[in-house]
């Protein structure tokens, strides 16, 4: 039993190697000698924005499970200290929920653009508190779908309803501020996956649950493959690292990006990237400004973050933090 022990754990060290190689060795896309990126969404996207923002559920310093992911992730390169509320395993607030960002100011703003980010598979909001607070600062509500598993179906359902409950509930701060016809769908591993399967959802379902509610686009981030790709049809930017270990780049890249063959799609993997990457600050999380670009673009219509995604000099696939960068033809053709 001992020597079979000891193989199993080689076997498992061997396997982490070579999802190391591979990832390091990730094919890079060849550029022209002279193409010049100019501005990058890495580094213009990354500033917090104008408004300060406002959370439902308090942060703080991880306990038990999630500081030993904390641990992790600051051996892996994070820069900044995890953050979790108190919900279960954390604490022992209940698991289940919808917890919200918004700007502060916002009684004083027109209709605000949504968006629905599902955590990880165990993760919980507050892992994502930097993030969340940069997109909110920019001038959009987030509501962070959670039952602790965080990869199916029913979580984006869910934020829709809680995000119509709120934009109809006069006592809310939120009342009548929600455009729900710009909502962007993203999340994180498992969440990710979470995402493309809300992406895939038909709109007349979520008419149900409002009538004014319409998904505009998805940005999962190293999404989890248990993930109906094949039926998302809107706009979908998929993101992966070259050091995740948990979540390589080749499997989202071939059982989603590769199947998602009804609305234009990307696949970025960044270098360095881990798959604890997002738990990071907003400033040393790569995944930050891009998501912010791609938002930017899809809700907006902003002519600078368009021009990293769209036309024959899309800028992305030049910027230096990024390792490889694909679109699919229905993104080729695009107009700039």
């Amino acid at each position: 039993m001992r020597g079979f022990g000891w193989r199993r754990v080689m076997a498992a060290v061997l396997s982490l190697a070579a999802l190391f190689v591979i990832g390091w060795f990730g094919a890079p896309v060849a550029l022209a000698d002279d193409f010049d990126p100019g501005d990058t969404p890495l580094s213009r996207y990354a500033p917090f924005g104008p408004h300060e923002t406002v959370s439902t559920a308090a942060v703080y310093p991880c306990a038990g499970l999630y500081a030993a992911w904390d641990a992790l992730s600051r051996v892996s390169g994070n820069h900044s200290e995890m953050t979790c509320t108190r919900e279960f395993p954390g604490g022992l607030d209940s698991p289940i929920g919808v917890d919200f960002y918004y700007p502060k100011d916002i009684a004083t703003m027109s209709r605000v653009p949504t968006i629905i980010w599902v955590p990880g598979f165990t993760s919980e909001p507050g892992n994502y508190d930097s993030s969340a607070r940069l997109w909110a600062s920019h001038g959009f509500v987030v509501a962070m779908p959670h039952d602790f598993v965080n990869s199916l179906f029913e979580l984006p359902l869910a934020a829709a309803a809680a995000l119509s409950h709120a934009n109809h509930d006069p006592a809310n701060p939120l009342s009548g501020r929600l455009d729900l016809s710009r909502t962007v769908i993203g999340g994180h591993s498992g969440g990710g996956g979470a995402a493309v399967n809300g992406a895939s959802i038909p709109p007349n379902i979520y008419q149900l649950v409002d009538p004014e509610f319409r998904v505009v686009g998805a940005m999962p981030t190293e999404p989890g493959p248990v993930a109906a790709a094949f039926l998302v049809n809107v706009p979908t930017l998929y993101l992966a690292g070259s050091f995740d270990l948990i979540v390589p780049h080749f499997l989202p890249r071939l059982v989603e990006y590769e199947v998602n063959l009804n609305a234009p799609a990307y696949f970025i993997c960044l270098k360095g990237v881990t798959h604890f990457t997002p738990f990071d600050d907003a400033q040393h999380n790569a995944t930050s400004g891009i998501t912010l670009a791609w938002l930017n673009y899809l809700v907006n219509g902003d002519k600078t973050a368009a021009s990293y995604f769209v036309g024959p000099a899309w800028k992305l696939r030049g910027d230096p933090g990024v390792d490889y960068a694909l679109r699919n033809v229905r993104a080729d053709r695009l107009p700039a």
